[in-house]
């Protein structure tokens, strides 16, 4: 199970978030902090991420 749902956050991660503008913009505009709190609570495939990362847990 674990396995499966690491394959799906690194699935989701490479095909939206390498090379995502609104994260790369958040960057520069603010810090990495608030970059990942956007990705994390505004961004729908951020949280998606964070949904399989609980199920880690």
């Amino acid at each position: 199970m674990e396995e499966k749902t690491l394959i799906k956050i690194n699935q989701l991660e490479e095909k939206y978030c390498h090379g995502c503008l609104l994260k790369k913009l958040n960057r520069e505009e603010g810090t990495r902090a608030s970059a990942h709190k956007f990705c994390i609570t505004e961004c729908s495939v951020g949280l998606k991420i964070r949904s399989h990362g609980n199920q880690l847990q």
